[in-house]
């Protein structure tokens, strides 16, 4: 199972993913362009289905998710660029809150998303 979208997943695929996944998906995301891929492939195929639209390897991440408990892990050996000696297999602290508003916004429809997408609603409106 391999999804692409610039738009947040709908409801029944995000419960597809959680069943289908085990409740663990792999993602690559392009941070400047907004694109996402996740999925159960190799996060290299991912990686190349982003490059086939003209991504920046720079603005390349990879990251994982558990679907049950909205758990991001920020380590993903995408993470690692080879033409930058000093990168590491960690999203850097700077592109976290980043890759986390995306990471919330393609799969909002989750219910661990929902809930706290509720709450902020709110409490802007207060």
């Amino acid at each position: 199972m391999l999804l692409t979208g610039k738009m947040s997943f709908s409801e029944e695929a995000a419960n597809t993913m959680r069943n289908d996944l085990d409740g663990y998906v792999w993602m690559v995301l392009d941070i400047k362009k907004g694109i996402v891929v996740a999925g159960d492939e190799l996060v290299t195929e991912m990686k190349k289905t982003l490059f086939e639209q003209k991504c920046s390897i720079y603005d390349i991440y990879g990251v994982g998710l558990d679907l049950r408990t909205g758990e991001i892990d920020y380590s993903s050996e995408v993470n690692k660029k080879l033409i930058d000696k000093e990168s590491t297999k960690e999203v850097p602290a700077e592109k976290k809150r980043r890759v986390e508003a995306l990471v919330k916004y393609f799969f909002s429809e989750l219910p661990v998303f929902k809930l706290e997408n509720r709450g902020s609603r709110y409490s802007k409106r207060v």
